[in-house]
């Protein structure tokens, strides 16, 4: 699946990413570092909360070389020890995030610019990591060769454009900042109102098959054929519901009463809890509410 939703963090977002992840994030761009001495104080604790979601970890570096390129080959051998660091796998991304900052300077010529930011990625490609390029789309059109970049590391721009500074859930395509080599598309600075930057990725960025079965959500494990349940009433009150979930085990605002019997789909384990998969929509429902009817 190439369109996934995902978030970059940096010192300004929480430690656990729990949230972000329950709003449907996939993956997670964890900031390492910037220039050659500034290490992400939450980075270990966010890279942590990450792995334990099952999220997907990339990194990216805030750079301030310019378009200096011995200062980018500096500053990419820092952040690739650091990536090391944080246990980033070489199957992920190493971002550059080249954009006006912190003393980062972009009104230099549009070939030193790129030669510079191609160093950098270099570098990345030398320690065995995907290199991916961040940046405005106003300055990957003016101020970088974004062909360039793109024609020697294939399809890597990371853009950011927004439609509205207000927070959204879903990217509007209509706005889509059309460009050749676009892997992610950065559409929202207050994803879902989550104050953190909103992604959809455009390629395949996890492309292994324990990605594959990541996204597809819930393992399927071995168990006890199951054709017909009961849901008995629950604390003596026939009012009561259970609540219902989609695949991924986030819930969906519907409902079943107790009292009823339900036809089972199939029986699905999501983080250890066991779900019926009911002839309600084929939504899911936790199992321990239900007996087995003979």
């Amino acid at each position: 699946m190439n369109r996934q939703y995902g978030i970059d963090v940096a010192t300004y977002q929480t430690a656990d990413l729990t949230r972000y992840y329950n709003c449907g994030s996939k993956y997670v761009f964890v900031k390492a570092t910037e220039g050659t001495g500034y290490f992400n104080p939450k980075a270990v604790s966010q890279v942590r909360s990450a792995h334990k979601l099952k999220m997907f970890v990339h990194a990216y570096h805030f750079a301030t070389f310019g378009n200096s390129v011995s200062r980018a080959k500096a500053e990419a051998k820092y952040f690739v020890s650091r990536a090391k660091y944080l246990n980033i796998s070489k199957k992920r991304y190493l971002a550059l995030d080249w954009e006006t900052g912190d003393g980062n300077v972009v009104v230099n010529s549009r070939s030193s610019n790129t030669s510079a930011i191609i160093a950098f990625m270099n570098e990345v490609k030398k320690a065995g990591y995907k290199p991916m390029l961040y940046s405005g789309a106003s300055l990957l059109r003016n101020n970088i060769d974004a062909a360039k970049v793109v024609k020697k590391f294939g399809s890597c721009l990371w853009v950011a454009s927004y439609m509205t500074m207000n927070p959204i859930n879903k990217p509007d395509f209509n706005w889509f900042p059309s460009m050749n080599g676009v892997a992610i598309w950065q559409f929202s600075s207050n994803w879902c109102g989550l104050n953190v930057d909103g992604n959809i990725s455009l390629i395949n960025l996890h492309g292994e098959k324990v990605a594959e079965s990541h996204q597809k959500g819930p393992t399927k494990k071995p168990v006890k054929k199951v054709s017909v349940v009961y849901a008995p009433i629950i604390n003596n009150d026939p009012n009561w519901k259970i609540a219902l979930r989609d695949k991924d085990g986030h819930l969906t605002g519907k409902y079943i009463r107790t009292g009823t019997s339900w036809k089972v789909i199939d029986t699905l384990t999501i983080k250890g809890e066991k779900y019926y998969k009911l002839g309600t929509d084929q939504q899911l429902a936790p199992a321990k509410y239900f007996k087995v009817k003979k």
